[in-house]
């Protein structure tokens, strides 16, 4: 949709004020167009385009969790789920290491332990791509991994790997979650706090996937010691029955693909990590 017709729309509802009319194109994901709309000198709001069935997942989102500080605050969301807009959350976007327990466990207390369980009828996985069991959901993500990673690991870890999900227990653990909470969504301030979540890619999962996506989102301190302090904050119907090495393993082996496509000078990080979390299951 051409933007232009979008701030016109939004002068029309009375969601910008008159006078904000330029605006200035920002990194979206893979698939969504996002453009902040200026206030001034400042971004002051976020359009944010894509598919209605995800603009309708990630306005569920982030109404669902208005209360959460370190989101974003939801504005307007067009009828016709077009696209949405929420306010412009300042400050820095790039990760430079430091005490990730920290922020594991920030993250841990101020968004995944406020996450609140779904109803039965919900299903598991992406809305637009759902499963009725979670164990199905990270199957698939276990198969698309597996065709970018390759060779990168031997037949024996693949098969490890595919064991260890295709054996999960069914907890039963249906919460709303980011489904997209790594680092590259992470906001900071000039002192490395951490002070903004954005860009959900919302699935419904159990609470301890988001936060593994975070512990594996970079390459560094990818040891227990680092995770398990944040685990231990979460309540135990979040979690259920859980085993931290396996679970962290399929974090990794997720990640591990990831890297092959977008990151690749990370790869020897986590190749490393992943024989450290390996000998911890075998």
């Amino acid at each position: 949709m051409d933007v232009q017709l979008i701030l016109k729309e939004l002068h029309e509802v009375g969601v910008l004020e008159g006078h904000m009319q330029e605006f200035k194109p920002l990194t979206g994901g893979t698939s969504s167009e996002v453009i902040a709309v200026m206030d001034g000198a400042k971004p002051r709001y976020v359009i944010k385009q894509n598919d209605p069935v995800i603009v309708e997942a990630e306005a569920e989102f982030l109404h669902t969790y208005s209360q959460i500080e370190k989101l974003t605050r939801l504005v307007y969301v067009d009828p016709l789920h077009r696209y949405l807009v929420y306010m412009f959350k300042p400050g820095l976007t790039r990760y430079h290491g430091g005490n990730k327990s920290y922020l594991l466990l920030n993250l841990a207390t101020e968004l995944i332990a406020q996450y609140k369980p779904l109803g039965e009828k919900r299903h598991y996985g992406y809305p637009d791509h759902p499963f009725v069991d979670w164990r199905d959901f990270l199957l698939h993500r276990t198969k698309e991994s597996g065709k970018i990673i390759q060779d990168v690991l031997s037949p024996e870890d693949h098969r490890i790997v595919h064991a260890l999900v295709a054996g999960m227990p069914q907890r039963n653990l249906k919460y709303l979650l980011h489904g997209d909470c790594g680092i590259h969504n992470f906001v900071f301030a000039e002192n490395g706090t951490l002070t903004g979540i954005i860009d959900p890619d919302p699935v419904v999962g159990e609470p301890l996937y988001d936060l593994i996506y975070a512990f594996c989102s970079s390459p560094d301190m990818l040891t227990v010691d680092t995770i398990l302090p944040a685990v231990e904050k979460l309540e135990p119907g979040m979690t259920g029955s859980y085993e931290l090495n396996t679970e962290v393993l399929q974090g990794l082996y997720f990640r591990i693909a990831t890297c092959i496509r977008h990151h690749p000078e990370n790869l020897d990080q986590y190749t490393e990590a992943w024989t450290y979390w390996l000998n911890r299951v075998c």
